[in-house]
Order: structure tokens, then C-alpha cells, then sequence
């Protein structure tokens, strides 16, 4: 049988250790065609999203950094690029101004959901005005990852506002802090774990020459940054005073390791003001000249070495008939492989250690012994979301070896944090459990395991198990799981346009013939959602559901903005007031329904002016 290891997830927060840097990049390197550009001469919503706040709402307060700023969408905009003729730009703007009860206030965009990339040649354009004390102009990458950062990646492009101290860490001692720039890579690594650094977070900048020094300020005029990117090497670069440079001595080397770097990834933009990467913890300290101002004139991706994929949209396509979580005979569509694209975790390594119950079939098990008096909980994530809304009237089957006494709970988990677990009581034979202490099986209905909550079109966790609060084993056991897979309902709709796909899963098999119904064969509520102009200055948006809804919209094509709507009276409402007769407004809306969260398709609005003669 195959041995795994045994994982601990772990709570964001930057730490660093030493990294060695090794290999050349090959003569043969060559870039390719090009295959995707943003010029930035509007602003693209449907590649790019605007954050919102100071990631107190994420759980990451100060953005992990204890950073200054509240990022706001009116400081996210296009501009004309002066000097340019017919050139525009992306504009982030830091101020010094209160809101969100912080002193400043700037802006961050990224492409999470929307656009990834993986390899390639990724070329940018910028121009950041003085970032003295306590500006941090980035632009940097994340992984698309189910898993929790560090073990997600993180690629940094170009980042300023660097500390002193990381400056002389660097090589570079009392440097020009407008003259410097660094690159970044951060991964997971055991080798990194220690009480300084519960993260394991491992960066190979952490006391490394991984920055450039200008002879001139790089502040004022553009530069251009490229990352360049295969499954073996990470190279970074600086083209100033048209001289390329290279960020470090030697390219990265991909590992088995580092292997977040041979996934896709999104890009994000952001001014930050402040925090642990600066020598400005608090307002007072921050003299950069405000506002200030990143430009960015273009982002480009190319094919480097061959290689480079960028997937724009919600690629995730929905998994069909059979799909094994953990099963090495059991026929199915698709599957997880452990090791490949999903892991198992145990969150904590104290209760449990490894078993040696076989398989119940095939060579592999997840076979762990039981510490008493402690909880105990783990499962299997696959490292990229899957969309899993066809398996709605389906069921979860597993196998599972346990003792009879023992009370445990199964439980599923989305990329936005939902999750949602059914119990299995000692003694007791549940989803058709025969609890004797021997293999046997369980079968749950989809509906139930996933509850009002879980979003299935992005599903993180197919399968997780833990102890039952409050009911903690006082005696040591063993336990084995084995042959764990999803199966679709067959409730679908007819095959209307004859291409041989079902229309769609029918999640309301008991609707009414001849009932007008939506793409999930349930009755269409007249007026579920929508908008009602009140005055020729103000307009309403509502979604008819007691649960919680975003609403997400654009005037006159502007800047998209992203709401989470005020609850009342079991109705999400929101005004929005300045309006013009004349103004279009599109908008759609990301709201939950019984079967999970849900986005409406983009409509739009005009303010009228007949109503309010």
C-alpha cells in the first residue's frame, strides 16, 4: 500500500528563510508569439476586479502586512499617459484621507476567477512616482490553488518602498530606495517550518541579491519589468535605460518542492501604503509625496521556450457521471490523484499518525491510528477548485473501517469558505453505515452533504472527516478510508438544441408541466432580482432572498463596483443616489439560492426621465 504524507494547513502570515539559487537560463530561450495583452486603454471588468477595504473581510487584516491603506475603487481609474499622444494607462492612486478608519487611501486590482497564466514571457510597462517612506508599489502573481498561502505560491515581479534593513539583507546598504527595485518567489517548505515562521513560508529573496540599483531614480519614467516563466526555471528582469538586468545572479529552479510554480496563476496590481515591507508601521512615519501615483502602460503575455497558457473566464468545466475523490479500481469519468492534483491534509498531527489497515481495494487506503482525548480531522482538497454542479441530485459514496463506538462527522468545503458536514452517531447505522467495525459503506445524498451553502460549481474539499464536538474518543483506535466517489443524479432536462449535453441538471424535479422554468429546471419567480428607478438621481437594486447578495455594476462604463447588499425584512436592497437621466447602468448580481451560490447574467439600465416630468 502507498504511505502518505500527512499535511498541516496553516494560517497566512510572511516569514522568510534562505533559498539557494541555482542553474542558467538556456542559450535556446527564445519568446514566442504573443498571447494576451492588456493596454489598458479602458478598464476591462470582465478580466479585471477592484479590491475593496483593508482585508479585515478576508481575514487578513492590514492585508497580512499590517498595511496602511483602505483600498477604494475611485482610486482605480484610466489615464492619459502624459507625453503620450494616444496613450492610456491603469491609474492607482494613494491619498492621504480617513476612511474605512484608516489614513489612507489607494487601490488594488487582480484577475482571481477572471484571467490565469501558466509560463510564459509576462512583460509590464510602469511608471510609480516617489515612493520615499511608505509607499509600496507591486506587481505580483498568486496561484489559482485551492490551498491556503504559502502553499498556493506567490511570484513578485517588481516591488519598491523596500525597508532599509531588507535593502542591506539584499547587498545594498544605504541605497537610493527610488533606484531600488527586487523580485520575489514564495512557496512552501518544510525545511522553512520553525516557531519564527509558522507559515513555512520559504523566499528566495530572504538575504539574497534579488534587486537591481539603478544609477538614476527609477521613480518618474516607465520601466519594464519581465517575468520569464517554465515548468523548470523563474527568471526575473528589469530593462532600464534600455539595459536589460537580471534580478538575480541565477535563475530558480523548480523542485518537487516548489512545485506551486508549475500551476496557473492570476495577477495583481496595488499602491499599498505602509506595513512590515516598509519603514512606515504607522502614519506618522509614512513622507512619500501623496498622492502618489503607479502607472501601468500595458501588461503582455508571450509564449517563452515553447511554453505559456492564459485561460480567460471561469475555465473550470463541470465534472460529469463518475468522479473518484480516492478509488484505484472503481470505473469512473475522472479522478483526483493524490500527489498530482489534490493532497490530504490533517489538521492536526497530534491525534493522528499514520495506520496499516489494507485497502479495501487497490493498493492505496488512508489509514491513520488515533491519539485519545484530542480532535481529530482531515480529508482530501484537490489544488484546483472543481465545478461539480452536475453532481447536485447525486450522491457521495465511501468506504470506510471504524469502530462502532465511534462518532464522526463528513463534511465538503468551496473556494468562498463555506462548508458543511453531516454527523454519524456511535452505534448507529446512518446513510446506509452498518456500524460492526468492519468495511463497510456509506451512500449520501449530494443535497444533504452540500446543504444552503456550499457553492458545488467550486468545490476545494470532495471529502473530509473529523471527530464530533463534544464527543471525543477516550481510547486509542485505528480507522482506514478507501474508495470515496461522487456519482451525478440522472434528474436532467431534455436535450433541446439535439448536441447530445442535457440541457442542464434539474435541481426541482417536482416543478409543474407546462411552468416556465430556469436553466435548473425550477419555477421562475417573477421579479427574483432586479432594479427600480426611484427619482432620475437614484435607483434600487434587489435580489428577493433572505440570504445574503452581492450586487456588482458599472455607470456609463466605469469602474465596476462590488456591493455586499443591506438585509431587510428578508430582502437585499441597495440605493444607489448622483445619477443623471441619460445614464447606462449595467449590473448582474452574485446572490446564494438553496442549491448554492449563484450569478445572474449582466443586464442593463437606463435612467429615464419620464416617469419623474
Amino acid at each position: 500500500m502507498n504511505k502518505f504524507v500527512l499535511r498541516n494547513i496553516h494560517l497566512a502570515a510572511i516569514s522568510t528563510v534562505a533559498i539557494t539559487l541555482c542553474t542558467i537560463t538556456p542559450a535556446s530561450a527564445s519568446v514566442g508569439k504573443l498571447l494576451w495583452q492588456d493596454n489598458f486603454d479602458s478598464f476591462n471588468n470582465e478580466i479585471w476586479n477592484v479590491d475593496i477595504g483593508d482585508g479585515c473581510d478576508q481575514g487578513i487584516c492590514g492585508w497580512g502586512n499590517q498595511e496602511l491603506q483602505w483600498y477604494h475603487t475611485d482610486n482605480v481609474s484610466i489615464t492619459d499617459i502624459a507625453g503620450e499622444p494616444g496613450n492610456r494607462g491603469l491609474l492607482i492612486e494613494a491619498r492621504k484621507e480617513s476612511i474605512g478608519g484608516k489614513g489612507f487611501s489607494s487601490g488594488k486590482v487582480h484577475s482571481k476567477n477572471k484571467l490565469s497564466i501558466q509560463y510564459g514571457m509576462i512583460e509590464t510597462r510602469m511608471k510609480v512616482s516617489s515612493v520615499d517612506t511608505g509607499l509600496w508599489p507591486a506587481i505580483w502573481m498568486l496561484g489559482t490553488s485551492t490551498a491556503s498561502w504559502p502553499a498556493k505560491g506567490e511570484i513578485d515581479i517588481m516591488e519598491m518602498g523596500q525597508s532599509e534593513q531588507a535593502r542591506t539583507d539584499a547587498g545594498f546598504p544605504n541605497s537610493d530606495i527610488d533606484s531600488y527595485t527586487g523580485s520575489n518567489l514564495i512557496f512552501y517548505s518544510d525545511g522553512a517550518c520553525n516557531s519564527g515562521n509558522p507559515t513555512c513560508a520559504a523566499s528566495v529573496a530572504w538575504q539574497t541579491d534579488n534587486a537591481h540599483l539603478s544609477t538614476m531614480p527609477l521613480t518618474d519614467r516607465f520601466v519594464t519589468y519581465r517575468l520569464y516563466w517554465t515548468d523548470t526555471t523563474i527568471r526575473f528582469t528589469v530593462e532600464d535605460q534600455g539595459v536589460e538586468y537580471s534580478m538575480f545572479d541565477q535563475p530558480f529552479t523548480i523542485s518537487e518542492e516548489s512545485d506551486e510554480f508549475n500551476a496557473p496563476f492570476y495577477l495583481l496590481m496595488n499602491l499599498a501604503v505602509g506595513g512590515n515591507f516598509t519603514d512606515a508601521k504607522m502614519n506618522h512615519q509614512v513622507s512619500a509625496p501623496l498622492p502618489g501615483k503607479m502607472v501601468v502602460d500595458y501588461v503582455r503575455v508571450y509564449e517563452f521556450n515553447g511554453l505559456g497558457e492564459v485561460k480567460v473566464g471561469n475555465s473550470s468545466e463541470p465534472e460529469q457521471g463518475a468522479f473518484g475523490v480516492f478509488t484505484d479500481l472503481t470505473e469512473t469519468n475522472s479522478k483526483l490523484t493524490v500527489g498530482v492534483d489534490s493532497d490530504i491534509y490533517v489538521w492536526n498531527q497530534n491525534s493522528i499518525s499514520q495506520g496499516n489497515i489494507a485497502p479495501f481495494e487497490g493498493e492505496q487506503v488512508i489509514a491513520w491510528d488515533y491519539r485519545p482525548n484530542q480532535w481529530f480531522g482531515g480529508g482530501i482538497q484537490a489544488r484546483q477548485p472543481t465545478n461539480m454542479s452536475a453532481f447536485a441530485d447525486g450522491e457521495l459514496r465511501f468506504r470506510i473501517k471504524i469502530p462502532k463506538n465511534i462518532a464522526f462527522k463528513v463534511g465538503i468545503s468551496d473556494t468562498y469558505t463555506n462548508e458543511n458536514w453531516l454527523t454519524f452517531a456511535a452505534d448507529e447505522t446512518t446513510y446506509g453505515l452498518v456500524r460492526n467495525g468492519d468495511w463497510a459503506q456509506a451512500v449520501v445524498p449530494i443535497r444533504e452533504l452540500a446543504g444552503p451553502l456550499i457553492a458545488l460549481q467550486s468545490l476545494k474539499s470532495h471529502f473530509s472527516i473529523a471527530s464530533v464536538d463534544g464527543q471525543l474518543p477516550r481510547a486509542p483506535f485505528s480507522m482506514a478510508i478507501d474508495d470515496i466517489i461522487w456519482t451525478a443524479g440522472t434528474n436532467t432536462l431534455p436535450d433541446s438544441d439535439n448536441d447530445g449535453v442535457a440541457d442542464g441538471i434539474d435541481l426541482c424535479p417536482n416543478t409543474p408541466a407546462n411552468t416556465q422554468v430556469d436553466e435548473n429546471g425550477c419555477a421562475i419567480v417573477a421579479a427574483e432580482f432586479g432594479i427600480t428607478q426611484l427619482s432620475t438621481q437614484s435607483v434600487q437594486f434587489y435580489v428577493n432572498t433572505s440570504q445574503w447578495a452581492d450586487v456588482h455594476y458599472q455607470i456609463n462604463g466605469g469602474v465596476q463596483q462590488n456591493v455586499r447588499m443591506p438585509l431587510n425584512s428578508g430582502r437585499n436592497e441597495l440605493v444607489i443616489h448622483d445619477l443623471n437621466i441619460g445614464d447606462e447602468i449595467s449590473y448582474w448580481f452574485t446572490y446564494l439560492k438553496p442549491n448554492g451560490a449563484v450569478d445572474t447574467t449582466e443586464q442593463r439600465f437606463m435612467i429615464s426621465p419620464a416617469t419623474w416630468m
